[in-house]
């Protein structure tokens, strides 16, 4: 049955489907083109379901979706690629064997409790996403109910934190292998996150009831602290190794990015006069953007400059949140896309300029301004100025 996490992220994308119809915030707005190429992948990846199934798995599991007893996951569900190979599959099998025999090693050695009808732990081998994650359900003798385990490992990111159930606090336990673990408890609900040593990051938690398929929870669980110390100890609890073509893909996505003294020159020279607050840096997986307040006297504009490697890149329409983007071909035989119009935004209507431009070794560079209001104020940077910017050589890393 889908997951909660699964669930939420379908039904997100599925509004977002109205990006061009709705107004939102900007804030929103700024991660709307990275947030609909994650979905692309979601549904166009192998395992997914798709058409009537799809839409009665969403129905089916909205109850235990809106249950404030459903279990945590942790952020950005597994997504199987299509281009994985036989081998891929083979060792993503041998994993998800492995993953089953931990946890009755350390939780259920008799194997009287662990269940395994929510499926598969599921390996994410997408560049920069890379991580596993599953399920099992616990029943016990002479009850009716049943109770949740769930296990994720990182190799990319911060992982899930500790602390996903509502009111349970954490605190640091030291590890016999170095570092501390961070576990917490709340009546029979128990989380666990550690790094271990390799740098990878396993997440537990536990729950007396698996809202997915029951509204009937255990009692008596039993998992003790050490027990969960023992399992994130243990030194099988690994992701597969990655193939070469997926180290290489991790190491594109660690490509330099512009100095932010480069980004901040180039944009206040195609507009001069003014002043520049540089509010919000973001840079992950990949992904670099740069947002910033330009004034100058009641001239008030928002900048953003994106770099997206090349296994980030998406569409103009989707990196801007633009409807339409217009091909064009500067005098230097450059190639770019361009938009141009009034856009709604729940703060109002504000006159969007933007273009995106794929640079020589794949990556996207972008730029948009935003100005206040329906129309192109007097003093704004004019088009040629837009796209001189996202054609810089000096923003090709």
């Amino acid at each position: 049955m889908i997951d909660e996490k699964e669930l939420a992220d379908r039904l997100a994308d599925a509004a977002s489907a109205q990006d061009n119809l709705l107004p939102r915030a900007l804030s929103d707005d700024l991660a709307a083109g990275r947030h609909r190429l994650r979905r692309h992948r979601v549904l166009t990846g192998s395992g997914v379901i798709g058409g009537a199934a799809a839409v009665a798995v969403l129905v089916v599991g909205m109850t235990s979706w809106l249950s404030t007893n459903a279990g945590p996951l942790p952020v950005g569900p597994p997504v199987a690629s299509p281009s994985q190979s036989i081998d891929a599959q083979a060792q993503d099998a041998a994993f998800n064997t492995t993953m089953r025999n931990l946890l009755a090693k350390h939780f259920d050695p008799d194997r009287q409790h662990l269940t395994y009808e929510s499926g598969p732990f599921e390996v994410n081998h997408q560049p920069g996403q890379r991580g596993a994650t599953g399920r099992a359900g616990w029943k016990i003798a002479g009850q009716q109910g049943e109770g949740l385990l769930t296990v994720s490992l990182f190799g990319s990111g911060s992982g899930t934190d500790c602390g996903q159930y509502e009111g349970l606090k954490c605190h640091s336990v030291p590890m016999s292998i170095g570092g501390t673990a961070m576990i917490g408890r709340l009546g029979e609900r128990v989380e666990l996150k550690y790094q271990q040593p390799d740098g990878e990051i396993v997440y537990l938690s536990a729950s007396p009831l698996f809202a997915n398929n029951t509204t009937t929870g255990v009692h008596g669980m039993g998992i003790s602290d050490a027990e969960l110390m023992s399992f994130a100890a243990d030194p099988q609890l690994n992701l597969p190794p990655m193939t070469a073509g997926e180290a290489a893909e991790e190491e594109q996505l660690k490509a330099p990015v512009p100095d932010l003294g480069e980004i901040v020159g180039e944009a206040e020279a195609i507009m001069p006069g003014g002043t520049l607050d540089v509010h919000h840096i973001d840079k992950i997986n990949g992904n670099y953007l740069v947002s910033m307040d330009w004034k100058k006297g009641s001239l008030a504009a928002t900048i953003e400059f994106g770099i997206d490697a090349k296994l980030r890149a998406s569409t103009c329409e989707d990196q801007l949140s633009v409807p339409s983007c217009t091909p064009l071909t500067l005098p230097d035989g450059k190639k770019v896309q361009y938009y141009e119009g009034a856009r709604s935004y729940q703060e109002g209507v504000k006159y969007v300029m933007g273009a995106t431009y794929t640079q020589p070794d794949g990556d996207l560079a972008s730029v948009r301004i935003l100005y206040p209001g329906k129309e192109l104020p007097t003093g704004a940077a004019s088009k040629e100025q837009v796209l001189e910017l996202v054609t810089d050589p000096v923003f090709d890393k």
